[in-house]
């Protein structure tokens, strides 16, 4: 198995395209052919996927919108990894499941996602330390986006705090100690940093020239892509969800989705000239 960080910067140089899809279905705005299927969820991924393989660099498959449905919403989560890693095994995956936890519960979701589930790679929360996070690298080709400044306007509330001198902020402790771990771990631990706040992004672009960022925020939220790529350049996975999965909702919305998709791609070929 290809570690992620190989595998990501592979496909992102085969497409030319630093785009990862999020795959976030809500049942409301599924299209009603879709919804009427047996597993709604995991057929409107797959016609997603199918019509967009070629042009992305990623897929980022978000647990809560299955999480919704209990047991059978589980099961098409599971169905849609399969189905990723079956037919389209040169894309990474990165499962959105935002997990942290005591080191014993943390190796429990561990084993599901890198044991069971086999993911390339997972997003995590490092709220509880790093002793939460490395039952995750005990597994020899994880690979962990952990949350730092997330794209939402509360992401202000607490990891914009000041807590050191020097204007030093808990998403720079957070950036900091991950870049350790990072260290303990070569190529295993990237973080997470909204496209909706360029000038905290340059920063730490500037101070962690080397680790892979997971930047979600561009699209519907607001970041500027342009902006963001210039700033992030190649080691970076830049993920857009709702502009592109609902682009539209009719019975067009795969074909529309990978007209989306090539739209933003012919925007990052100036990183690739």
């Amino acid at each position: 198995m290809m570690k992620f960080y190989d595998k990501l910067h592979s496909r992102s140089n085969k497409v030319k395209s630093l785009l990862c899809v999020g795959l976030d279905p809500e049942i409301e705005k599924i299209p009603l052919v879709i919804q009427k299927e047996q597993n709604p969820l995991f057929e409107f991924c797959k016609h997603i996927v199918d019509a967009t393989h070629t042009d992305v660099a990623a897929y980022k498959p978000n647990i809560a919108f299955f999480e919704r449905y209990g047991s059978s919403g589980i099961k098409e989560f599971e169905l849609l990894l399969e189905y990723l890693k079956k037919n389209y095994p040169g894309v990474p995956i990165i499962a959105d499941v935002k997990r942290g936890d005591l080191a014993n519960t943390a190796k429990e979701y561990a084993k599901y996602y890198f044991g069971s589930l086999c993911v390339d790679s997972i997003t995590v929360s490092p709220y509880m330390g790093c002793d939460s996070l490395e039952p995750f690298l005990e597994y020899e080709n994880s690979f962990l986006f952990a949350l730092c400044l997330t794209s939402n306007k509360g992401a202000e509330d607490f990891q914009k705090l000041v807590v050191k001198e020097g204007n030093i902020r808990v998403y720079d402790e957070v950036a900091s100690a991950v870049y350790r771990l990072n260290k303990d771990y070569p190529d295993r631990v990237g973080i997470v940093v909204g496209a909706t706040y360029p000038g905290e992004l340059k920063l730490l672009r500037k101070k962690f020239p080397d680790m892979v960022f997971l930047i979600p925020g561009f699209g519907a939220q607001g970041g500027e892509l342009l902006d963001t790529i210039s700033i992030s350049g190649l080691n970076s996975v830049v993920n857009s969800s709702r502009s592109i999965i609902y682009h539209s909702n009719q019975d067009d919305f795969a074909e529309k989705a990978l007209q989306k998709v090539k739209e933003i791609n012919q925007e990052m070929q100036v990183l690739f000239r």
